[in-house]
């Protein structure tokens, strides 16, 4: 939690450096694609070397981007920006920019003297693959007090291309979509918000609770959870708020489908929805990693498997085709960890694919790869480091 001292006219300043016109003419562009991880203290990784970098998968090249304590990086966009979040910084969001470097993101001031907005660093910044537009969430609090779970959210979507900000109100919404007259607060759920590749919608998970308690006591009853859907001005709900909801998977961009997972005292269920109707998934729940193994471009997702790591159809939810296996790793790099984790991402393209594998020796450092669709193009991109969640580009000018 950040207390926030950015006002919102900065980003005209940012769309200016963002958009402008490149003042080089006859210029000759070439095609990358590269791959952004992150470096965090918060992993045990020296001050030294914590940040953001980015390796060129044309000629191996890795540059250092940022310094101090990255902790996620958002999805590459079509125009090469990325978002990305610091930890232990008061300014947490930031966009990275190829021709205008590290930008920091503007947030909002209060124009009540009793109130004061702060960030959430959890949900992550969302960036949609136009590159446009960013989601995050910032809480709107009572200064002097303790009583934090009465805090009023609200919902930022910033448009740098069109030099605009909405600030929405979430709390009131979510309240009078739950029957409980007895909820007093709702907060963001989830590690993530996902964002429509043009970024018209934006999706989340919010849950409600009952208070009771003072002072420095507090006593949180859970209620429902609510998987929520902005879109034109207004916030719909997906499904009826229920108390199973517990995870935002990622999504199918190509037919706006919504992968959760829904837990209950006897099971745990994957469902994709939309807006209309769900569909069951019968991938196993160990074989997803983290949203961005989702396509954007296609709908297919990357995903663990028992072969190794598979491509699976998102129209059928089976596998399409394999792209390496346990025993192809092992024969190329031996004395990694077959353990599946969060730590594998396919390019929207569908193209290229960047995953990491522990050492068997060690619970916290990882090799991080890449690799093409069809198995070609396998290379290790750094050995025996604390990487955060890797993120692989599609073809970009540059």
């Amino acid at each position: 939690m950040k207390i926030i001292y950015y006002k919102l006219v900065i980003i005209f300043i940012l769309t200016c450096l963002l958009y402008s016109c490149d003042e080089t003419t006859g210029s000759t562009k070439t095609k990358k694609r590269y791959i952004y991880y992150s470096l965090s203290e918060s992993d045990s990784v020296p001050a030294s070397d914590a940040g953001l970098y980015r390796y060129d998968v044309n000629n191996g090249e890795i540059k250092r981007l940022a310094n101090n304590s990255v902790i996620f990086i958002s999805a590459g966009s079509k125009d090469a920006t990325i978002g990305f979040e610091y930890r232990g910084l008061e300014q947490i969001h930031w966009i990275y920019s190829p021709q205008k470097g590290n930008i920091p993101l503007p947030y909002p001031i209060s124009t009540e003297e009793k109130y004061y907005y702060w960030i959430y660093d959890i949900p992550y910044i969302s960036q949609n693959y136009n590159g446009n537009k960013f989601a995050y969430f910032v809480g709107y609090r009572k200064k002097n007090t303790s009583d934090i779970y009465k805090d009023k959210p609200k919902l930022i979507i910033m448009d740098f291309l069109n030099s605009s900000t909405k600030i929405i109100e979430i709390d009131e919404i979510c309240k009078s979509l739950i029957k409980d007259t007895s909820i007093e607060g709702v907060q963001p759920f989830s590690d993530y918000i996902l964002s429509s590749n043009d970024g018209k919608k934006v999706w989340f998970l919010m849950n409600s609770f009952d208070i009771s308690g003072h002072s420095d006591v507090v006593n949180i009853a859970i209620s429902d959870f609510m998987l929520l859907e902005y879109y034109n001005d207004k916030i719909i709900p997906f499904i009826k708020p229920d108390y199973r909801i517990k995870q935002i998977l990622g999504a199918d961009y190509s037919n706006d489908r919504i992968f959760v997972m829904i837990v209950s005292l006897v099971d745990s269920t994957i469902y994709a929805y939309n807006n209309i109707d769900s569909i069951p998934v019968n991938i196993p729940y160990e074989n997803f990693s983290n949203p961005e193994q989702f396509a954007k471009e296609k709908s297919e997702m990357v995903g663990w498997s028992d072969y190794g790591i598979s491509i699976y159809d998102l129209s059928t939810m089976s596998v399409k085709q394999n792209v390496i296996s346990w025993g192809k790793i092992d024969e190329f790099y031996p004395g990694l960890s077959h353990k599946k984790n969060k730590r594998l991402s396919f390019s929207p393209d569908a193209e290229y694919i960047t995953f990491a594998l522990q050492s068997k020796y060690s619970n916290y450092n990882y090799d991080l790869f890449v690799i093409k669709r069809d198995g070609t193009e396998f290379k290790r991109i750094s050995k025996n480091a604390p990487v955060g969640i890797p993120v692989v580009s599609s073809v970009i000018q540059d």
